[in-house]
Order: C-alpha cells, then structure tokens, then sequence
C-alpha cells in the first residue's frame, strides 16, 4: 500500500494511525514530500506478542523519479523490505540540515533498519548513532563505521576506472570531463578513478572536474556541460541524478561522447553515451538489510564491485566503439577480476586521491 501526502496530512495520518506522529523537521525555504508505504498484510508476532516485521526507512536528498540515484536507492530498500516480508518508509528531498531530525525520528518509530542515501548524511548518521543502539544504520557510498553503522558502496573505483578508460581511448581533443553535483569524498574518488583510467591509456589527456552545486538541478547540469564542451571538452562522465538527462542530451546535441552513471543511461541519448557505469545502489543496499535482518551484519564498510555483475558493471556498450576499445574494457576487467587491478583510497589531508594497490 503506498499513500502520497504533503507535510500537514502525513503527520495527521501518521498520528491517527500509528498513535504517535512522524514529525520530521523542515525548512520553510526546503520543503520536503513525505510519502508513506507500508505492508500491513505483512505484520506477525511471536509468541510473546511482539512484531517480527522488519522495518526499513530511508531518507533520500532528491526524489524517486530521478531514473538514477534515487530511484535506485528507493527501489533497493522497496525490494528488500518485499524479500524480507518487511515494511518500508521513505522521505524524499531531505535537505542536509534536516538529515539528523529525520534519521532520529525513523529511529525513534522503531525502525531496524534507518538509511541515508548518499555520502552527504555520513555526519548526520555518526551524530545519532549512538543515541539509538537498538537501531542500525547505513550509510550508502558513505566511508563510515562504527558499532551500530555502516556504510555500503558499489566499487566506484573500478567503474570510475572503466569510464576513464573509455573516455581517455576516444576523445579527439585530450580533453575530458567529469561532472558531479557536490564535493565530498565519495564524489570527488569516483571523479578521480576516472582521471586515473583515463590516464593510464592516454598520457596526454586532460581531465576537467566540475561540481554544479547540485544533483538534481536541471539547468546547472545543462549549463555545466556546455561550459565546458566550449572550452574542447569531447567526453563527459557524469554523477549527478535530475540533471542527467540534460546533461547526455546536451552531449548529443554538440556531437561529443558521454559515459552515464549509476543506470544504464544508453537509451536517454544513443548517440551519445558510449557505456555507463552501471552501479545498482538499490541492489547493495537490499545486500546490507539481508544481513540486519538475519543478524549478520558488521559496522564496516561494505564495497561490492564487479565481481558482484548483479549490482556493479559496465552497461551496454555503443556500436560507435572500435572492437580495439571494447577489447581493452574487457582485458581490463579480467585484470580487476583476477585481482591483477586494484584500488586503494590514498588520499593525503583534504586531497582525495585513488591508488593503483
């Protein structure tokens, strides 16, 4: 069952319905949709009386529609909270002041299992940890730890690498870029992982980072991408979620390469997209819930690359690759396979940066 209500009516039905609100704190200038879904089909008790139902919420910085990031990080904890015979709640477009009220108040309604999705709650999730340790939380393409937390990652290293690899192998101008929305570790790894594949099979080229200041915006993604195909820019590699689309049909439309992300994105621009680094953050984050569930999991820091084909891979790859191109992804992931390639966070103080292990 799954109902869809503005602030003032969620917190009434919450009320009404599970006898105490789910008030989540709000900015005036940042207000977030609540949106609710539950299975109560699904509610058993043991033999004292208590619940056995697995409860998993989430909080989400954009929203579900995004066909990337978040889509996927809602569809992960839906599909696990569907195997596990489970109930789910989620909120979208949690604004970063808002990202410690609203994990404690998921928390504080019992949920087991209470989810940031993205690096920028890493904060957030070790600030309240601590206060609730019946509850276990996780951080995705987060870098924390500790107790009653963890972080989940797909290995954005090597997909980071393969995207360099195809970029670094067909531009005509040495001269590449990646996008992305903020800058924080997660972010600014996956940009250099790029900038090393890209490296490692052209010495020659440049590789451009910029940040828009924001996943989900439109025009500064489209903006973004045309500032920097007028400075020679012929491929882009992007991590951003709304602003995708923009961001690959803007590459089309001025005739140079883009590599996506986080979904297979070839069909948004065909022309255009050469793969995508397909990294299935729903499906890591239903990896994770399995083991709350059945209380296996460790604070740690979980990262499932490809060696794990169901959540991390290269999406499909353009007719427009030369076979010399689509040899040379695949001998590179046999090496990362055999475990010939890897990849370590070397980074130095405030400077991010990835190793080859």
């Amino acid at each position: 069952m799954t109902k869809k209500f503005n602030r003032r009516s969620f917190i009434g039905y919450i009320s009404a319905t599970l006898a105490t609100s789910l008030l989540l704190k709000a900015c005036a200038d940042s207000p977030s949709t609540m949106i609710l879904t539950e299975n109560p089909g699904n509610d058993s008790t043991d033999s004292d009386g208590s619940s056995e139902t697995f409860k998993i919420a989430i909080a989400l910085p954009g929203v579900i529609t995004d066909g990337g990031w978040n889509q996927s990080g809602y569809e992960g904890v839906k599909k696990a909270a569907e195997k596990l015979n489970g109930e789910m709640i989620y909120v979208e477009n949690v604004a970063q002041p808002d990202q410690t009220e609203t994990l404690s108040d998921f928390a504080r309604k019992g949920y087991d299992l209470v989810v940031g999705h993205g690096g920028q709650f890493d904060a957030a999730i070790q600030q309240v940890a601590s206060q609730f340790p019946d509850t276990f939380f996780l951080g995705v393409n987060g870098n924390i730890a500790g107790e009653n937390y963890a972080s989940v990652t797909t290995n954005y290293f090597q997909v980071g690498y393969l995207a360099g690899v195809v970029a670094g192998l067909m531009t005509k101008t040495n001269k590449v870029a990646y996008i992305t929305g903020l800058s924080f570790k997660g972010t600014n790894l996956q940009g250099r992982a790029f900038e090393l594949g890209a490296k490692s099979v052209n010495s020659s080229v440049e590789v451009v980072i910029s940040y828009t200041g924001d996943f989900n915006n439109i025009a500064k993604g489209k903006e973004a991408a045309l500032a920097l195909i007028s400075t020679g820019v012929d491929v882009i590699y992007h991590l951003l979620d709304n602003a995708a689309p923009a961001v690959l049909q803007t590459a089309q439309e001025k005739g140079i390469y883009a590599v996506g992300n986080t979904t297979d994105q070839l069909d948004v621009a065909p022309k255009a997209v050469l793969t995508s680094a397909v990294q299935d953050v729903g499906g890591a984050i239903a990896y994770v819930a399995n083991l709350v569930k059945n209380n296996q999991v460790k604070g740690e820091k979980y990262v499932l690359g490809i060696e794990n084909p169901e959540i991390t891979k290269l999406g499909r790859l353009n007719d427009v690759l030369p076979e010399k191109v689509k040899q040379k992804l695949e001998e590179t992931q046999q090496q990362m396979l055999a475990g010939e390639l890897q990849f370590v966070d070397c980074s130095e103080g405030s400077q991010e940066k990835v190793c080859i292990k």
